[in-house]
């Protein structure tokens, strides 16, 4: 078992010859099966990621073939590297979920058109070692805007009806240089592999094609799988029996801060099902809810800073959501008898930060003084005439910065 990231280069290289060996591959350009309910277990922002065609847009899981595979869609399906001057020229795409203790990934390498084809492998991951390739397995991609790779989970890889694929997380790169790779995009969350953001968790059984899209349906919802396609025996905890899947919902982004309305349900549908909805944002707070007869529950909660969403149910989380907080700034001037000016500002959300004073044309700042309120005051002794702007900078990366309107100095 390999478990350096200099190694990869060797698998990029063994991997089609030992897919040679299995079982034709699903051919180029045949369309991704959907998620099960209509809905991804991850979904990430378009254009985080640096190259379009390692950018993803969403992953998740599927069983409409019969078996298990894993679907990852990104912005631009070309499925060719755009690095050139890597140590190793191509670029991956993999899935990783945790079941049994371990990390362990599906991943589709793509290298350069004139070096071979796509070629598909699975193993374990470990921060500190990387992907550690155990075998080749089969796949396909669709080459269009918004293309998919979908890559056959092989049963080898351990995983049965009944078991819940947790903390699910895409990781993308292009180009490997003196054994490392150069990561693109990590879905859901941001570029680096260290993101703490995951995906919602995969009960195995859960949906497979008699309950897939367009099959049966859970509490008048269609294409909500049920139970009957679950491991027997299993109960809540495990999500069969009890809840198969969390989904979340909230507004990406909030200006200022204020209330924001998060939404959710769980499936199956049914009344009455406890749900933990944790924030986490300099500190944690859960609130408890309860779920309506068709399985939705919301909540209107409080958001003053860059605040990260999760759900649980039955021991089933949902995808980890964050609403990003962007601040604003607004100034007023005024010019004293002495002829010093007065600078006097209001600042939302009220956290402790940094305010820049500069000249419109400026990348320097000619004052700046910390914030620990909703307010602040500048007091300009000999002030330049000129048009100028205050940038507020919240301390801890808990909002974004902003810039004010102009305010003018006669």
């Amino acid at each position: 078992m390999t478990t350096t990231y200099a190694l990869i280069a060797r698998t990029m290289a063994c991997a089609a010859t030992l897919a040679a060996a299995l079982a034709t591959p699903l051919s180029a350009g045949a369309a991704a099966p959907a998620p099960c309910a209509g809905a991804a277990q991850i979904t990430d922002v378009s254009g985080d990621g640096h190259h379009p065609s390692t950018d993803v847009l969403s992953a998740w899981f599927s069983e409409a073939s019969g078996h298990l595979q894993a679907v990852i869609k990104v912005r631009a399906g070309t499925w060719t590297p755009e690095h050139d001057d890597a140590d190793v020229n191509g670029s991956g795409f993999a899935l990783l979920f945790t079941t049994g203790g371990q990390t362990r990934f599906v991943r589709a390498t793509a290298p350069p058109a004139d070096q071979g084809p796509i070629t598909y492998d699975y193993g374990t991951y470990t921060p500190g070692g990387g992907f550690a390739a155990v075998g080749a397995t089969t796949g396909a991609v669709v080459y269009e805007v918004g293309g998919t790779v979908t890559i056959d989970v092989p049963a080898a890889i351990g995983v049965t009806a009944g078991t819940v694929l947790t903390n699910p997380f895409v990781l993308t790169y292009d180009g490997i240089t003196a054994g490392f790779p150069a990561w693109v995009d990590h879905a859901p969350g941001g570029v680096l592999p260290t993101d703490p953001a995951f995906g919602a968790d995969y009960v195995v059984g859960s949906c497979t094609s008699a309950t897939a899209p367009g099959g049966a349906t859970s509490g008048g919802v269609p294409g909500i799988g049920t139970s009957t396609g679950a491991a027997p025996g299993a109960g809540a905890g495990t999500g069969l029996g009890g809840t198969t899947a969390v989904q979340l919902r909230a507004p990406a982004r909030l200006v200022g801060g204020g209330t924001v309305l998060v939404t959710g349900r769980v499936v199956p549908a049914r009344a009455g099902v406890a749900v933990a909805l944790s924030r986490r944002g300099r500190s944690a707070t859960t609130s408890r809810l309860s779920t309506a007869a068709d399985g939705t529950f919301r909540v209107r909660v409080p958001v003053r800073e860059t605040t990260r969403l999760r759900a649980v149910a039955d021991g089933i989380r949902s995808q980890e959501l964050s609403v990003v907080v962007q601040s604003t700034v607004r100034i007023k001037v005024r010019r004293l008898r002495s002829g010093a000016a007065e600078v006097t500002g209001v600042v939302r959300p009220a956290l402790r930060g940094r305010v820049l004073w500069l000249r419109t044309t400026a990348v320097t700042p000619s004052a700046s003084l910390r914030v620990s309120g909703s307010t602040f005051r500048f007091r300009l002794r000999n002030p330049s005439r000129g048009r100028f702007q205050a940038v507020y900078i919240p301390s801890g990366a808990r909002a974004e910065r902003s810039t004010s309107n102009t305010g003018v100095i006669r």
